[in-house]
């Protein structure tokens, strides 16, 4: 419950001509906008995107080379005076144009530049219509955020300012945007059509994620029925021990938590989880895209091991690519990123020496704990075994240094391509476990974008055919005896539509988002599994 934060502005484009004497000094309030807004620039980025961070400055750098761009203005400006039309119709025009040039290239890099000439345009159009975001009310702590898009821009900047809340009008709920929302803990609500229409900034909120509901200006009586509420939950405690969860015919259920960084570990004990199923890795990597050294690295996972006391903990290898982009490593991005050079592809194929220095890494932390490495979008299996060999050379040769080394590694394949579902058998013998990486199996199985708002009515994990793969992974597993080694990730495995079906199907262990462990416990709980492939006897 807070206050309306657009990320937004609402400006009406004028429509109407203007006559022949006014195209002059209709030039001129433009060129006098666009040097407004390279004066106001620092204002605008920290009012729209934090204080002058590392990721800030980035952005400060791209609007300020978009601002320098005279061949842009050149092309609004010939506009208006070829259609004796208004500045703001003319630039929100030339920015569109500009903006399906962007969103038609395939380097998701250059992709994403769409956002910042968005942006930019936005910028010029409040100061053209005398709503400028600087000028406007900053962001403060505890304000929901809402907006027509669902960018992973805003929702870093939601969880760097403290943000109560976040809504928005889109429906891409399984982008990356929207698993970033759910690990860092905030309320929120997508796909909800026309809330900028109705909201207004400042406009008191509330963002119920749980159930799913956006109240705008409540009553004074909803405001206390909610707060009562709230003050009625169970505060979360610390469990020294890993709760036990069963189903309602008695099988034993393992839940472990997705993790973004360090920070989030108390989420682990806060909901009495096995452990960590998923440490995701590229947290460390800067904006800018420089990686983290060897030694950075050893620092944070020595301490996520650390820290967890005890329970099992599953890192990731990182996974860059497709839409997980970062400065400099946009290289890997290809004419087709979701299909290209992503994940262990880009370690095999250009980054070799960055894999080494992460298992290193990881060997060193690891020290007397057991933990997991598991190795992204594999897709073959001379894939594992690659990554196997070279996991056993660098560990031979922090031997051969006198380093003091894990003893006990468990390294496992992460399942996200359909061919390497439909091998599955051959990558267990492999390896000691696998995860299903159910976000990009579901987008490469039915071929749609998860990202992509208008093919999301595709990305449906209760589509027949996207269950028969699931089942028919799990009776593979069983066959050779190695269900209890493999776990669901991604969103259907925090999904309680879906935590039936995997039950049913065999499925005993989930890496779930922690803010989920308590409706997917109650699901679990209330759910028999009739002995499906992978049940005990």
């Amino acid at each position: 419950m807070g206050r309306v934060h657009k990320m937004d502005l609402d400006i009406l484009i004028p429509q109407d001509e203007i006559d022949i004497s006014q195209v002059a000094a209709e030039l001129d309030r433009y060129s006098r906008a666009v040097e407004t807004a390279r004066r106001r620039l620092p204002e605008h980025v920290a009012a729209v995107h934090g204080e002058l961070s590392i990721e800030a400055q980035a952005i400060f750098q791209v609007h300020e080379a978009i601002l320098s761009d005279e061949s842009f203005h050149t092309r609004v400006r010939n506009r208006i005076a070829a259609e004796q039309k208004r500045a703001e119709f003319c630039l929100d025009k030339e920015a569109a144009a500009l903006v399906a040039a962007f969103e038609a290239m395939r380097d998701p890099y250059l992709k994403a530049r769409n956002e910042d000439i968005r942006d930019m345009a936005d910028n010029l159009l409040g100061i053209l219509s005398n709503r400028d975001r600087s000028l406007y009310r900053p962001m403060a702590r505890g304000d929901a955020i809402i907006s027509r898009h669902l960018h992973s821009s805003s929702v870093i900047l939601a969880q760097r300012v403290g943000a109560g809340g976040f809504a928005s009008e889109s429906r891409a709920l399984s982008s990356h945007a929207a698993i970033l929302l759910k690990g860092f803990g905030l309320p929120s609500v997508g796909a909800v059509s026309g809330l900028l229409d109705v909201a207004q900034e400042g406009d008191r909120i509330i963002v119920e994620g749980t159930r799913g509901l956006v109240i705008v200006r409540p009553s004074l009586h909803t405001e206390e029925e909610y707060r009562q509420q709230k003050r009625g939950e169970q505060v979360p405690v610390f469990f020294p021990e890993v709760m036990p969860c069963r189903t309602a015919d008695g099988i034993a259920v393992s839940l472990r938590a997705n993790m973004e960084n360090p920070e989030q570990i108390h989420l682990m004990f806060a909901n009495g989880l096995d452990g960590i199923g998923l440490f995701r890795t590229e947290f460390m990597i800067a904006q800018d895209g420089r990686l983290p050294s060897e030694d950075e690295q050893y620092e944070v996972y020595q301490r996520v091991i650390h820290e967890a006391a005890g329970r099992f903990v599953i890192f990731r290898t990182f996974d860059i690519g497709a839409d997980k982009q970062w400065g400099a490593t946009r290289g890997c991005a290809g004419s087709n990123p979701a299909l290209g050079i992503r994940g262990i592809r880009r370690h095999f194929l250009d980054e070799m020496g960055e894999l080494r220095s992460q298992l290193r890494a990881l060997l060193r932390a690891g020290g007397d704990r057991q933990i997991g490495i598991l190795i992204p979008l594999v897709t073959t299996i001379d894939d594992v075994q690659r990554a196997k060999c070279i996991l056993d050379e660098v560990g031979g040769e922090l031997k051969s240094q006198g380093q003091q080394l894990a003893h006990r590694i468990r390294m496992g394949a992460m399942i996200e391509v359909p061919a390497a579902a439909i091998s599955v058998q051959d990558i267990l013998k492999e390896v000691d476990f696998i995860s299903l990486g159910t976000n990009d199996l579901l987008q490469y199985f039915m071929a749609a974008d998860r990202d992509n708002e208008r093919v999301v009515q595709y990305n449906e994990p209760t589509h027949s055919a996207f269950l028969w793969l699931l089942e028919y992974i799990m009776r593979q597993a069983s066959q050779i005896g190695r269900a209890a080694d493999v776990a669901v990730c991604g969103e259907i495995a925090s999904d309680p539509r879906m935590v039936p079906h995997l039950l049913r199907l065999g499925y005993r262990a989930f890496s779930i988002t922690p803010v989920a462990t308590q409706a997917v416990r109650e699901v679990i709980a209330a759910t028999r599994t009739d002995h499906g492939p992978g049940s005990a006897p």
